[in-house]
């Protein structure tokens, strides 16, 4: 599924460009504008996440969302990688952007 994120990190020295994810097949990333395509694995995505995805599509990594990416739905999807990924505390944070 592909999904446009918020990229993570300051682009300088150990702490490059990345989206908050653990897997993903491919990015197209906009530094200028935080933003990332991601091809993330459909296994990845709760229904929540797809959903709003599904109805809020994006075609470019500039123009806005028309909604923002509710706070809720974020927690939810930190917390289903975490229950997939059996991490504990250790938790991704990705955002749809």
């Amino acid at each position: 599924m592909i999904i446009r994120l918020a990229l993570i990190g300051t682009g300088v020295g150990n702490d490059p460009f990345r989206v908050d994810l653990p897997t993903f097949a491919s990015l197209v990333t906009n530094q200028t504008t935080g933003r990332a395509f991601a091809d993330v694995p459909a296994i990845d995505v709760p229904p929540d996440v797809a959903a709003f995805v599904a109805a809020y599509p994006t075609v470019d990594l500039t123009t806005p969302l028309p909604v923002p990416f509710p706070a809720s739905l974020a927690n939810a999807w930190a917390e289903f990688l975490a229950r997939r990924y059996d991490l504990g505390n250790a938790r991704w944070h990705p955002v749809v952007f």
